[in-house]
């Protein structure tokens, strides 16, 4: 998602009210059709409980969950079914001059790499949410499309070196489907899952890719609120981030407006609240992406992306670590800098993460597809 309203709009609009259509919900083991944006007792279960005041095994995560939901996306006769290679060029690229770097990057983060992917086949765009595949699956990134898609992208001596692709299905089996139904944007990727945040309709479905692949259908985490203090949210200022805690437990972030995201969790029930706490956006920025990334020796360092937009200034990212000086970057003019939504980072040791980042290009011929990889040396715990 890109929000391209005028300045003079973004200050004005905050939270937007907004309208969406009924899906099913799940209500005391009984599917029933509601408007979950809207409805007040769907849409917000909102406790504003700070993290510390959370009982552990209330909490959300996929290792009490895989085995059902599983079933639920690879249902009986499922047939495993393998994505479609797809032609991809991965073409080197310089994100700007040393002097230019130097003023934006830190001497505590490296390039170690650039490039603008393109693929023949059009539906190979959109990239919004990214995650590190294990080995087990092959390794390599996993990303999705707010057009409803995965695209695998392999990775060879650390440079991408092909890509797959197949397309949701909904709960039905049938191909999700416009944006209301398809507009992905966060991903993570947990026990044999994928799990997938999605605007327009606030929802988290999980995708059981390694059970069945291709086949699997959207089984239902939860649906997310569709408001926040009162006020109901933007459709295209929904849960762009997702992530998993140190533990396992299972969060989201919304993009919001104004330098206002606020951070949300999933619980055991399927329910989701608020935690009553924001991500650090800076003025005019948006959360795009939000990384908990345990250390071998020592404690987890969040990462998270933030993002602005103006037609003067054109698209600004933010990368933060830590609130020192020298842990935060800024892509932006004259540097090589796009739409910048997804991110996936882990630890290479103790002192050094490596942070994934792509951008979406809305499947514009004036956008590009950036992937890069940034060494970040961690000099503070």
């Amino acid at each position: 998602m890109r929000f391209r309203a005028p300045l003079t709009a973004l200050i004005a609009a905050g939270f937007l009210v907004t309208c969406a259509g009924p899906e099913e919900v799940v209500v005391n083991g009984a599917p029933v059709v509601a408007d979950v944006r809207q409805s007040p007792e769907l849409s917000e279960t909102v406790h504003d409980l700070s993290p510390e005041g959370a009982v552990r095994d209330g909490l959300w995560r996929a290792s009490d969950h895989a085995g059902a939901l599983a079933a639920a996306s690879c249902p009986p006769g499922t047939k495993r079914e393998a994505p479609l290679p797809v032609d991809l060029t991965a073409t080197p690229v310089s994100v700007g001059e040393a002097a230019q770097i130097a003023r934006r990057i830190p001497e505590t983060v490296s390039i170690s790499g650039a490039w603008e992917l393109a693929s023949p086949n059009s539906n190979v765009g959109g990239l919004s949410g990214l995650a590190l595949l294990p080995a087990s699956e092959g390794g390599g990134l996993l990303s999705v499309s707010d057009a409803g898609a995965f695209v695998w992208i392999d990775l060879e001596n650390g440079a991408p070196s092909g890509a797959k692709i197949s397309y949701m299905q909904g709960s039905d089996g049938a191909m999700l489907t416009g944006k209301t139904e398809g507009d992905a944007e966060g991903l993570v990727w947990s026990e044999g899952l994928a799990l997938v945040s999605f605007e327009r309709s606030f929802r988290i479905e999980a995708f059981a890719l390694s059970t069945c692949g291709s086949a699997a259908r959207a089984a239902r985490v939860a649906n997310l609120p569709g408001q926040h203090n009162g006020r109901n949210i933007d459709e295209n200022q929904g849960p762009e981030a997702l992530y998993l805690e140190a533990d396992g437990a299972l969060g989201f972030g919304y993009e919001g407006m104004l330098g206002t995201s606020p951070l949300g969790r999933v619980l055991a029930d399927g329910t989701a609240e608020w935690t009553g706490n924001t991500a650090p956006a800076p003025s005019l920025h948006g959360l795009v992406g939000r990384e908990i990334v345990p250390l071998p020796d020592g404690p987890a360092r969040t990462v998270e992306m933030f993002r602005a937009w103006d037609p003067l200034q054109g698209n600004r990212i933010r990368l933060t670590w830590g609130t020192g000086a020298d842990e935060t970057l800024t892509l932006s003019r004259p540097l090589l800098v796009d739409n910048f939504e997804g991110i996936a980072a882990e630890a290479l040791s103790d002192q050094l993460i490596r942070v994934w980042i792509v951008s979406d290009n809305n499947f514009s011929a004036s956008q590009k597809t950036l992937l890069y990889a940034l060494d970040i040396r961690i000099t503070q715990n």
